[in-house]
């Protein structure tokens, strides 16, 4: 039930789906969940690395959720390219505790906690974000869902992110108690990207008074506040008992990009697999 999380946990920061939202049965929170997802493409609040640094990745994502609401992850990630780029096999992670609503409502909200950490060297555009309070809220309406979050961003770097989704949601059934979702979404992002400029940031030297030549980081100038992008995708996913195998084709047009990021609408692909214990 946590496929479309774990499909674009790189991609972005959004907060996790609600856990009944693959059935319309109320049912409880899985409680320890283990997921892998593979992608053509690394992606994180509607920004990329250079497709020449980026071959995609490979992560693996272990949920627990109590009855209570209370939730915690721990996300590794593997890059492709980590040979190429001389990374370690692990080179990025995240550690989330929050806490989620349970009711059987329209309504769904969390709010949450993630420790972002990186192993070694990293070109990932987000290497250099640590500490990410965020919170969401998600509006279940007849024709259509509709969700909005916001991410404040603390640490090497300051940023501040809001993403609104819309998507509707078509089921059909497969064998007896299987179920085929197949959900059309777009998200639009807005918000600060120092993070990104960070990333993008060259060094060069230069002539001080007093130390002589020293090391000096330059990074581009960015919007103060600006949109983002926009994301089309179209999950598809099979939940099968305890298990759930889903596959999102998705496009992304990146707006506002600093000079020398990478600004070039493409396509990418995201596959992966869970399976709920207990």
């Amino acid at each position: 039930m946590l496929l479309a999380l774990l499909a674009s946990h790189v991609g972005s920061a959004t907060a996790l789906l609600p856990p009944d939202s693959l059935t319309t049965q109320p049912t409880a929170p899985p409680r320890l969940t283990l997921g892998f997802t593979s992608a053509t493409r690394t992606t994180y609040l509607q920004r990329a690395p250079m497709p020449e640094d980026d071959k995609g990745y490979l992560s693996t994502t272990l949920t627990y959720q109590a009855p209570s609401g209370f939730i915690g992850s721990l996300y590794l990630n593997h890059s492709y390219s980590f040979q190429t780029l001389h990374e370690p096999f692990i080179n990025y992670g995240e550690l989330m505790a929050g806490w989620q609503s349970v009711s059987n409502s329209d309504t769904y909200w969390t709010v949450q906690y993630t420790h972002l950490f990186v192993s070694g060297e990293s070109a990932l555009v987000q290497s250099s974000l640590r500490n990410d309070f965020s919170a969401s809220v998600t509006q279940f309406f007849g024709l259509v869902t509709a969700s909005a979050s916001a991410d404040i961003f603390v640490g090497s770097t300051h940023d501040v992110v809001l993403t609104f989704d819309l998507s509707h949601q078509f089921k059909l059934p497969v064998l007896t108690h299987d179920t085929l979702s197949i959900e059309p979404t777009v998200e639009f992002g807005a918000g600060s990207q120092h993070f990104y400029a960070s990333s993008l940031a060259t060094t060069g030297q230069v002539r001080s008074k007093r130390r002589g030549i020293v090391t000096k980081s330059v990074e581009p100038a960015t919007p103060a506040f600006s949109s983002l992008g926009y994301t089309f995708s179209v999950p598809i996913t099979l939940a099968a008992g305890r298990y759930s195998i889903a596959a999102t084709p998705s496009y992304l047009v990146p707006l506002h990009v600093p000079a020398g990021g990478y600004d070039t609408s493409f396509f990418y692909l995201t596959v992966g697999i869970s399976r709920t214990f207990w």
